[in-house]
């Protein structure tokens, strides 16, 4: 069974790298059967079809981050005692989510986005990976909404999901020369965030 979780994953990860290179008009299933040492059958009976695997792609490159992100983020809220202590925690995750190194991170997600039109069990399944991820965080963020540190008036799922959508609204600042002037974008971003969790 770990060897076929293996293979599947090894197709999953070329696939996901195919399409980061080549777009999904670069998915040849033939060729990335034969790059992992396996035939078709075995991609199909692990992914349905070459759509089913382009879905599974799509998705994880979509959630992979978030999920990087809520882990990262989770970490450094278990070591936090002090309002200023989740300030700072939850600062460097600001600072880390929107650096100009995630960029492509940011426009991977935004592509799987994308992929979702007229693929509504595409759709759907970003929809559930990424409510799965923000609840995770929200409730991480619980405890110190009930010590008094964030607002007890603010739903914190739904302004986490408020949240992606800002950082992910970042790529119209990347996509060329834009004359938005970006420092100012992050300070705006961060202040909106920081009222919203914690008020004035």
């Amino acid at each position: 069974m770990a060897k076929e979780s293996s293979v599947k994953q090894q197709l999953l990860e070329l696939a996901i790298e195919t399409i980061n290179e080549l777009g999904e008009p670069g998915i040849r299933v033939s060729e990335l059967a034969e790059a992992v040492g396996v035939g078709l059958p075995t991609l199909y009976h692990h992914f349905g079809s070459r759509e089913g695997l382009i879905e599974q792609a799509q998705a994880e490159r979509f959630i992979r981050g978030l999920r990087e992100n809520a882990v990262q983020l989770i970490a450094l809220l278990e070591n936090c005692t002090t309002k200023k202590e989740l300030l700072a925690a939850l600062s460097k995750t600001f600072d880390i989510r929107r650096s100009a190194q995630r960029s492509d991170i940011r426009w991977q997600r935004l592509n799987a986005l994308g992929a979702t039109y007229a693929r509504p069990a595409l759709a759907e399944r970003i929809t559930q990976e990424h409510d799965a991820i923000i609840t995770q965080v929200a409730l991480a963020l619980l405890p110190f909404q009930r010590k008094g540190f964030i607002r007890a008036d603010v739903d914190l799922v739904a302004l986490i999901a408020w949240y992606n959508g800002i950082v992910m609204g970042k790529n119209l600042l990347e996509i060329g020369n834009s004359s938005v002037n970006v420092a100012e974008w992050e300070r705006i971003a961060d202040e909106a965030i920081l009222h919203a969790l914690f008020g004035s």
